[in-house]
């Protein structure tokens, strides 16, 4: 399966705040990418709060490029790929927040969110954070960076995946009865835990 885990951290409580965007690249179920991006939040703020939670200040951001300059470059990570997110609402609310704020059309993609999935397939953990997920799987990393935040989600998945034999998305949401979030432009349909269930009609 080929899908692309993404993590931002954010400078404020801002969904346009972003200072930090984390891409793991599977293909073909193997890692074959990774790489973090620093950016100049808007407005160009931080909170004390989340500067203790990831490590960025504004020192290392102020000359990066903002999120609309990079933009030509994380398309192509996104643009008719699976998305993966560890607490999707967040990062992919994040992502239409600033694309709203830039008057850039949403890009086209299906995701699902391993937080939601984790609490299906691993309903005995009494915390599916990231960190928690992760310690109970065995996977190594450190939490808050985007670059490993966006690895550990992408592990978590491939491991969830053989453990249970699956080999894609449609796999994933038969299997564990979890709904698909799908945006592209003008629309966001989110992502849940369980599937809607389709009303039955009768003819007349």
């Amino acid at each position: 399966m080929d899908f692309v885990a993404i993590d931002f951290e954010t400078a404020t409580s801002n969904f346009t705040s972003l200072c930090s965007m984390g891409i793991c690249v599977v293909e073909n179920s193997e890692i074959s990418d990774r790489k973090e991006i620093l950016i100049k939040p808007v407005p160009f703020e931080f909170h004390d709060y989340n500067i203790k939670i990831h490590g960025i200040t504004p020192d290392m951001v102020a000359d990066k490029p903002t999120f609309d300059i990079y933009w030509d470059r994380v398309r192509p990570y996104l643009e008719g790929k699976t998305i993966v997110a560890h607490n999707a609402s967040f990062d992919v609310g994040a992502l239409c927040a600033t694309l709203d704020y830039f008057g850039i059309p949403y890009p086209t993609f299906d995701y699902i969110c391993t937080v939601k999935l984790s609490q299906k397939v691993y309903p005995e953990l009494p915390s599916h954070k990231l960190n928690n997920l992760c310690d109970a799987l065995g996977i190594k990393f450190s939490h808050h960076h985007t670059y490993d935040d966006a690895y550990a989600c992408a592990a978590a998945l491939l491991r969830i995946m053989d453990d249970y034999s699956l080999i894609s998305l449609d796999e994933i949401e038969e299997c564990f009865e979890i709904e698909v979030g799908h945006l592209y432009p003008g629309c966001h349909m989110p992502c849940r835990k369980n599937k809607k269930k389709q009303k039955k009609t009768s003819a007349r």
